[in-house]
């Protein structure tokens, strides 16, 4: 029994090493973020720009690996009404993120188009926390403090490839929800990131 188990094994660990397919590639996107959590600010949503690089390694005709590393954009906008001025406010959060996704790629028969889902964890490393207060042509803009250096999220989404010879082009769309609260102080306030993503990317084949 010990025997057929061994081989069994090694015919997987072949037909895995043999199916494989790698992918380099780069992305570059546009980021919706804000703030969430119970106590959060009733603040509004910015804008933000995401870019860097992946690996994808698919080791089966359904499922791949994919890490990421890429700077990203986060943060929130807020307007107020100080002694009848208003003020706008703008909270500047920046993170290198690396996720690791597995990936579930749809085959469509008789078509060349590569869509697919995935979901995975990610950590961000705080590289820039600052706050912005613009009014009647003033700006003031000063480091955000009790940020922490890390943020732990979640990545869900969904993407479409489309071959190039043999790379690919394609686009995603993910959700990036904060897990772990960014605030450093000793209350530890509620306050989480949450950001809606849209990528291009060009895969190189390996």
């Amino acid at each position: 029994m010990k025997k057929y188990f061994t081989i069994l094994l090694v015919l997987a660990a072949f037909t895995s090493i043999s199916f494989a397919q790698m992918q380099f590639g780069l992305k570059a996107g546009a980021n919706i973020s804000n703030l969430i959590g119970d106590d959060a600010i009733d603040t509004e949503t910015k804008t933000g720009f995401a870019a860097g690089v992946f690996f994808m390694y698919q080791f089966s005709t359904m499922f791949a690996i994919q890490p990421e590393i890429y700077y990203t954009m986060k943060g929130a906008t807020e307007k107020q009404s100080i002694s009848g001025v208003t003020v706008d406010f703008t909270y500047t959060l920046d993170y290198i993120e690396i996720p690791l996704l597995l990936k579930l790629l749809i085959p469509i028969q008789g078509s060349s188009i590569n869509p697919a889902i995935f979901a995975g964890p990610a950590i961000g490393i705080n590289t820039t926390a600052k706050f912005k207060a613009e009014a009647q042509g003033q700006t003031l803009e000063e480091d955000l403090e009790d940020v922490k250096s890390t943020d732990i999220g979640l990545v869900v989404g969904a993407g479409i490839g489309f071959p190039v010879g043999e790379n690919e082009l394609g686009f995603d769309l993910r959700y990036i929800l904060g897990l772990t609260t960014i605030d450093d102080s000793a209350d530890e306030f509620d306050i989480k990131n949450s950001v809606v993503n849209f990528n291009v990317y060009f895969g190189f084949s390996l």
